[in-house]
């Protein structure tokens, strides 16, 4: 090629498959797009130290190169640049690379090992996807985010140390890394996107960050280290049948569960305190919930709109159950609440149908607005001795209630708090106690 040329023009060689060796002039800055792609007898490329930029395609299916060292002055590596190079064993990198292009050296097959320079910033969607060779990965320090893909089917990559800049990484990027043993993820982790290690056996366990929000990241196998599963972390997934939580989780974020209609059964590790607004709302297909013995709150909504959750059983450590927290278990038959139960929400057994029975706890001090509407069921109530108010409607449409017995130290009944129970014949009420409007039939 002759000296003053600055640039190889697009699909220059394409396919010319007798090329063996190519002079590449000292003053050549950039390789076109696809320029010798298809080149399959090249076996080397001397590469000048004035190129700046390999574009798309521009060594694809060089499938005689076995190796590659790029001039320190290059910055960008195109889209596909050395994809389907079947033999190339070595790619030396320059420190001042900064981003290479998505698929570039998609199926190098023999790529052994690689060094990510200092500056590099942008590595591209599959960019070393199914290179099956690949050991081992050293990462760039100023690395932010790893793209979906980028190092899916790397079957043979057993260790990732990520660095410390990292926030994210893409969906599937490390799909199918069946040898991968070990991740060492940066405190400083924002996002895991969707199958970003599925199909990971060989991985045991990883800590994720506790603000980092996960995808559906992980094999079941996997015992993923947190202290906290992000909100959403798995809303909607209605293919989801079970889960293995941490031994260090908890808390369970806002919806992370909401709208998995097929999980039938969830084993909440000892480690939990805290489930969060809605984190299992309309899970359909789940029939009974025992929470562990160190909870001490369920959030707003948390288990509602689950038709088939017949039993619950409360620790006796939890002090708060949220507002709407079991609306609309219709399955739900009997609720024991536990003696350390201070504070039960607006609407938090509403239209809970099936519920015959409910064994209050000591130290209750009051019932919030239609805690039980709507529990058409219920047939008897023995409210707590210290008991002090009834919010309104809290027994509204209890069809069934034919017995109800109030404490001395009430103080107030709200409005409608027993409206629509037919069969409550008759209720002895303290006499300091205030009784809202339409607080009886």
């Amino acid at each position: 090629l002759p000296e003053g040329m600055t640039h190889l023009p697009d699909k220059a060689f394409q396919d010319r498959t007798p090329l063996v060796s190519v002079a590449f002039p000292r003053s050549l800055a950039s390789i076109g797009s696809s320029a010798f792609e298809g080149c399959s007898s090249l076996v080397s490329i001397d590469l000048p130290a004035s190129l700046v930029a390999i574009n798309n395609h521009a060594f694809r299916r060089c499938s005689a190169l076995s190796s590659v060292t790029l001039p320190a002055g290059l910055t960008s590596i195109g889209m596909g640049a050395f994809a389907h190079c079947p033999f190339i064993t070595t790619v030396t990198f320059p420190a001042g690379l900064t981003s290479i292009g998505p698929s570039a050296f998609h199926l190098c097959s023999s790529l052994t090992r690689v060094t990510l320079p200092a500056g590099l910033t942008f590595i591209g969607e599959a960019a070393f996807f199914r290179c099956s060779s690949l050991t081992r990965v050293t990462f760039s320090a100023g690395l932010t985010s790893i793209s979906s893909a980028a190092f899916a089917g790397c079957s043979a990559l057993s260790s990732a140390t990520l660095p410390a800049g990292l926030t994210s990484i893409g969906d599937c990027a490390f799909d199918r890394c069946s040898a991968l043993t070990t991740v060492t993820l940066p405190a400083g982790l924002t996002s895991i996107g969707d199958a970003a290690f599925e199909g990971c056996p060989s991985l045991a366990s990883v800590t994720v960050p506790t603000t980092c929000e996960i995808g559906a990241a992980f094999d079941p196998t996997t015992t993923v280290g947190m202290t906290h599963l992000p909100d959403k972390a798995f809303q909607d997934r209605t293919s989801l049948v079970s889960v293995a939580f941490p031994r260090s989780l908890a808390s369970i974020g806002s919806s992370a569960f909401e709208g998995c209609s097929s999980l039938s059964s969830i084993d909440l590790p000892a480690s939990l305190t805290a489930i969060n607004n809605h984190a299992f709302r309309r899970c359909s297909a789940l029939s009974s919930v025992t929470l562990p013995a160190g909870l001490t709150s369920i959030g707003m909504g948390a288990f509602a709109h689950c038709p088939f959750i017949t039993t619950v059983t409360f620790p006796a450590g939890l002090t708060s159950i949220g507002p709407s927290a079991f609306h609309l278990c219709s399955s739900l038959n009997h609720v024991t609440l536990p003696a350390g139960l201070t504070f039960i929400g607006e609407a938090a057994f509403f239209r809970c149908s099936s519920l015959t029975r409910v064994t209050f706890p000591a130290g209750l001090t009051s019932i919030s607005c239609a805690v039980f509407s709507g529990c058409s069921a219920l047939a008897r109530v023995i409210l707590p001795a210290g008991l002090t108010s009834i919010g309104d409607c809290a027994f509204d449409a209890c069809e069934a209630l034919g017995s109800v017995t109030l404490p001395a130290s009430l103080t107030s009944i709200g409005e409608a708090a027993f409206e629509g129970c037919p069969s409550l014949a008759s209720v002895t009420v303290p006499t300091t106690c205030e009784i809202g409007d339409a607080a009886f039939d």
